[in-house]
C-alpha cells in the first residue's frame, strides 16, 4: 500500500465498519438552547440551517437580521456559538421561524455531531 492511499483513505476497512476503538457518543440529555437579547428559549423545531420558536414573545419582526447564542452540551462539552440569524417568519400562530448562517467551521463541526448524537448516529 502506497503512502498516499494511507493519506486519501484507501486503508479503511472492508465494508466501512466503523472501528471498534470509536467510542460511541452518548445522547445529549437537554435540547439545545437559543439565547435572543439575555433570554432562553428551547427551540420546538431545530435542524442545521434553521429553528422554530413557538411561543415567542421578543421584538423581532419579520424579515430582520439578528444575533443570538446557540448553546448546548456535547458528551460533557458545554458549547456556546454566537450566530446571525434572518427571520422568516413572525406571527402568533407560527411563532418565530428563523434561518441562520452556519457558525465557524470548529463550532459547525460541533453542531453536525450534537445533531448526531440527537439522532442516536
Amino acid at each position: 500500500m502506497s503512502w498516499l492511499s494511507k493519506f486519501s483513505g484507501g486503508n479503511k476497512e472492508p465494508g466501512g465498519a466503523k472501528s471498534a476503538a470509536e467510542p460511541r457518543k452518548e445522547r445529549p440529555s437537554t435540547p439545545p438552547k437559543i439565547v435572543i437579547d439575555h433570554h432562553e428559549y428551547v427551540p420546538e423545531e431545530f435542524v442545521i440551517g434553521s429553528f422554530r420558536i413557538r411561543p415567542y414573545d421578543g421584538d423581532l419582526i419579520a424579515k430582520q437580521k439578528f444575533d443570538f447564542r446557540l448553546q448546548f452540551d456535547l458528551g460533557g462539552d458545554p458549547v456556546d456559538v454566537s450566530c446571525m440569524g434572518l427571520v422568516v417568519k413572525m406571527t402568533a400562530e407560527a411563532g418565530l421561524v428563523a434561518r441562520y448562517q452556519p457558525p465557524q467551521p470548529f463550532y459547525e463541526r460541533k453542531l453536525v455531531d450534537y445533531m448526531k448524537a440527537l439522532k442516536g448516529l
